[in-house]
């Protein structure tokens, strides 16, 4: 019997057997686990605390410490509250987190500023979970600190932005209503003088005329400026998208030298022109306002009967076009140099550099890829040279999207062309560039509602549409109609004279498909129409 009974699987030495390994397999998965998390805990961005019932750190994870400067040993049995909080902790959200953790209740991304442990500033995430005990109880806590630095520098800058934005389009509309305020004013000093220095009481009183004559040009150099303030202010403000093309440096400088030529010999001085260079790729009119701003510069500064020249070359390299103003004048100072294209910038006894006429070119130069450098020698003058990036020669391909370059006519598919224009020659213009293509059948409106009305007669191809139109607006005929599925295949071009980058925005997003500014880029609408699906 006593054999019978050790060999029962029932005997207390059995099952206790049976229990050990049970809690052993438990323990090893809980060790498992426990690694698991542990790993986990250590991997992690964002720091993580563990506290006792009261609260107390207990374990931090390496994010902790990285986040922090404080390790294990050192923030261990501490409240975190006691080891981070400092100058400009919020007391107020320290007893928000204490009075709803008391009500049993979790903190969930709480924004607070603790401090490291070298006392730098620390905006975090604050998250503090209790975990209760099966009798209900708080047994510990678990607290998640996210980093929010990056976050508050980010948020930072986009302030900053938005208020330089802010600050700008401010500075912009009080000098807009400055500049036209001033404006009328300025009027009737020049106008009274000019009227003044024309009457006859005057004939002979050359002391008043030379006065007069100091007037008028001091009235003349105000208005000057405020035209310059207003334009440099809307350069930073909004920059303007230049229109860039080939231009041939040769015809613009004597054109730039023909329009300054009277100023220039009333101060007896001589005007050379020597152009060896080939085209550059810029934009005319914003290549024209620079040259003649350094051109009226060197006219000012140089003394009477000295020389100016204007020099075009090719860049050593070259890959730019380079044109070269060259006076004779007193010069300008080393030190000078690097503040001559601030705004505002009186240097020495010359004044040369004083105003906003060079750093408004600059900024030009800046929008067309190119710059403006400068050299001088005391008592011996200045070099002003214009850099621009180098065109191609006609026949080259050089990677430029839309430059002039020999190629075969454009062909062009069958088209029923509506275009809505009110300007006579602009609609003579059209229908001088179709007219080589017999395929293409043209119907011309010059309103907005003549213009509707062809558009739902005809359903042409392709609706060329002016902006603005004398009974309404281009943009509302385009709103109107390009929704409706009867137009869904025409396809919406705007002709415009109007170049601010808004309002061509503004334009696609109405639903033209294409935004051409004026004066029409022949080369674009041609290429548009042939690339059209057929």
């Amino acid at each position: 019997m006593s054999s019978h009974l050790a060999d029962s699987p029932d005997t207390p030495a059995d099952s206790a057997s049976a229990q050990i390994l049970q809690l052993q397999s438990a323990l090893q998965r809980a060790q498992a686990t426990n690694q698991e998390l542990a790993l986990i805990a250590d991997r992690v961005s964002d720091a993580i605390i563990l506290c006792d019932a009261r609260r107390c750190i207990t374990w931090v994870n390496p994010a902790f410490t990285r986040l922090t400067g404080f390790t294990l040993t050192e923030c261990h049995g501490q409240l975190p509250e006691e080891l981070l909080c400092g100058p400009q902790t919020d007391s107020a959200a320290i007893t928000r987190i204490n009075q709803q953790l008391a009500q049993g209740q979790s903190v969930d991304k709480l924004a607070v500023c603790h401090h490291r442990k070298d006392g730098e500033p620390l905006w975090v995430a604050r998250s503090v979970h209790p975990i209760m005990g099966a009798d209900g109880q708080v047994q510990r806590h678990i607290e998640v600190l996210t980093d929010l630095r990056d976050q508050r520098r980010a948020q930072a800058e986009h302030e900053r932005r938005l208020e330089t934005e802010i600050a700008l389009a401010t500075r912009a509309d009080f000098l807009s209503h400055l500049s036209h305020g001033m404006r009328a004013p300025l009027n009737a000093i020049l106008g009274f003088t000019q009227l003044l220095d024309m009457s006859p009481s005057l004939q002979g009183d050359d002391t008043s005329r030379r006065h007069l004559g100091h007037l008028h040009a001091a009235g003349q150099q105000l208005l000057g400026l405020l035209d310059q303030a207003l334009e440099y202010t809307q350069l930073e403000a909004a920059p303007v998208r230049p229109r860039t093309q080939r231009v041939e440096l040769s015809m613009l400088l004597k054109d730039v030298c023909a329009a300054l030529k009277t100023e220039a010999e009333t101060r007896q001085i001589t005007l050379v022109v020597d152009c060896q260079s080939p085209a550059v790729w810029a934009d005319p009119q914003h290549t024209r306002a620079i040259l003649s701003n350094l051109l009226r510069n060197a006219i000012q500064f140089s003394t009477p009967g000295s020389t100016v020249w204007l020099v075009g070359k090719s860049s050593a390299d070259a890959q730019e076009g380079v044109v070269e103003v060259r006076d004779q004048g007193l010069g300008i100072a080393d030190d000078d140099l690097p503040r001559l294209f601030q705004p505002f910038t009186r240097l020495g006894s010359s004044a040369q550099g004083a105003g906003l006429g060079l750093a408004i070119s600059q900024r030009l130069a800046e929008l067309m890829q190119g710059r403006i450098s400068v050299s001088s020698t005391l008592g011996r003058g200045s070099v002003f040279a214009l850099h621009l990036p180098m065109a191609a020669s006609p026949g080259a391909s050089n990677g430029h999207v839309g430059r002039q370059k020999a190629s075969p006519a454009i062909s062009l598919p069958s088209l029923r062309v509506v275009h809505v224009e009110d300007n006579e020659l602009n609609r003579s213009l059209v229908e001088a560039l179709f007219a080589p293509y017999p395929q293409v059948r043209l119907y011309s409106a010059d309103t907005a509602t003549e213009g509707a009305q062809l558009i739902e007669r005809e359903q042409p191809d392709v609706a060329l549409i002016d902006i603005g139109l004398p009974d309404g607006s281009g943009l509302d005929l385009c709103r109107r109609l390009s929704g409706r599925p009867a137009h869904a295949r025409v396809q919406w071009i705007a002709l415009s004279g109007d170049a601010l980058p808004e309002h061509i925005a503004r334009a696609l997003q109405t639903g033209f498909h294409h935004y051409l500014v004026k004066p029409l880029q022949i080369q674009r609408l041609l290429d548009i129409l042939a690339a059209r699906p057929r």
